[in-house]
């Protein structure tokens, strides 16, 4: 087993000593899990793209490498560079992709939150998003306040996810991308939500061409 992210053969168990497929999910040697090796593998295709596009992410983390991107912007809660993802106070059209693992269930509306990101990136650009296990449940289930029981989550997401996002806005199209974990073998979902068929589309060739499986969601 090595982390696709740097190379280290070393493993550790999770936080409070969490363990995923009877492995150690954390890298010794860049502290990355299996989210962050799993969206690692579905950018490695996409490099071609990425060198021409501008990038915000919120909470940035070991998935991706902002030297991949012409501009790269991150936004860390609590931080002096904190971005309301529901408000940014950006241009239209400012970035080419948003990029956001597990940020979606801890803000209030995500609806909102959907609107503004789409609005950021323009007609032709991406919103990457990731959210806890949607796989996991049939429907979303929103309760409306950050629950300290569920780690401040205003809701678990289901399979619904992205059907719900592209029917409450009218042209939106998504893939969502399968891939696994290298190093304990466990799968996700990555959803990249956009405006452009044609953006989608040269995106989905990218992956093709890796036998990186997807699927379109209207």
């Amino acid at each position: 087993m090595e982390c696709n992210i740097c190379g280290s053969t070393e493993f550790l168990p999770g936080f409070n000593g969490r363990i995923a497929n009877g492995l150690p999910p954390m890298c010794r040697g860049c502290r990355s899990v299996e989210r962050h090796r799993i969206v690692r593998r579905i950018y490695l295709p996409l490099r071609p793209l990425l060198d021409e596009w501008r990038a915000l992410q919120f909470a940035p983390d070991r998935s991706v490498d902002r030297f991949w991107f012409k501009e790269y912007l991150g936004s860390s809660y609590g931080g002096e560079n904190t971005i309301d993802m529901i408000d940014t106070g950006l241009p239209d059209g400012r970035f080419d992709i948003v990029i956001s693992n597990h940020v979606l269930e801890h803000v209030r509306d995500d609806k909102l939150a959907m609107a503004e990101m789409l609005r950021v990136v323009g007609a032709a650009g991406v919103v990457h998003l990731t959210v806890p296990t949607p796989t996991y449940r049939w429907e979303t289930i929103d309760w409306g306040f950050p629950d300290p029981k569920v780690n401040e989550h205003y809701r678990d997401f289901g399979a619904d996810f992205a059907q719900n996002m592209v029917r409450h806005f009218p042209g939106l199209a998504c893939a969502a991308v399968v891939s696994f974990d290298p190093v304990t073998g466990a799968g996700d979902l990555v959803y990249f939500f956009s405006m452009s068929q044609d953006t989608l589309g040269r995106m989905g060739e990218r992956w093709n061409r890796h036998a990186v499986p997807l699927t379109r969601v209207f």
